[in-house]
């Protein structure tokens, strides 16, 4: 998943924050886009608050940001990004204008996630799975596990997936 040179320019960076104060930059970046959520985590509580979005406005404000660069990855997630209001406009200034991205999902809405993965062009889509189908329905609160297993087939050879 991570080059020798990722490792490299990371360890770069972290020096350039502890040199340079006033110029640090982000590796990375996780926009928690949307509170909305279709799973009942155990060791999550965003499904129990009202649903907010930040607007696709907020988020290009953000990624405009002066600690942000190209080589920054920023992750798309939320509650579950897939269900945000504007995902298909977010992604898609996302593919014009910072490629390097990633999307975070439940893939409990099967088509939209296998449609975003399909339609634009996330670097890498990182799957919520806890173990067997038993270990996944208890700490997740839904039966969503052949929906992940669904996803993950249709998308294995389109995209770097990784399960957590």
């Amino acid at each position: 998943m991570y080059s020798i040179y990722d490792y490299i320019h990371n360890g770069i960076v972290f020096a350039n924050n502890v040199i340079r104060r006033r110029h640090k930059v982000l590796t990375s970046l996780m926009i928690y886009s949307t509170t909305n959520c279709q799973s009942r985590c155990k060791h999550c509580s965003i499904w129990k608050k009202p649903t907010e979005n930040l607007r696709l406005d907020d988020i290009i404000k953000i990624m405009n940001s002066k600690c942000i660069t190209k080589r920054t990855t920023v992750g798309l997630e939320g509650g579950e990004f897939i269900l945000h209001p504007e995902a298909d406009k977010i992604l898609g200034w996302f593919d014009t204008h910072h490629p390097n991205y990633t999307l975070l999902s439940n893939c409990l809405a099967v088509n939209k996630v296998i449609s975003a993965v399909k339609n634009h062009h996330p670097k890498h889509l990182y799957i919520s799975l806890d173990g067997t189908r038993e270990t996944y329905l208890y700490m997740r609160g839904r039966d969503g596990y052949d929906k992940v297993i669904e996803v993950i087939e249709a998308c294995r050879d389109i995209v770097p997936i990784s399960l957590m």
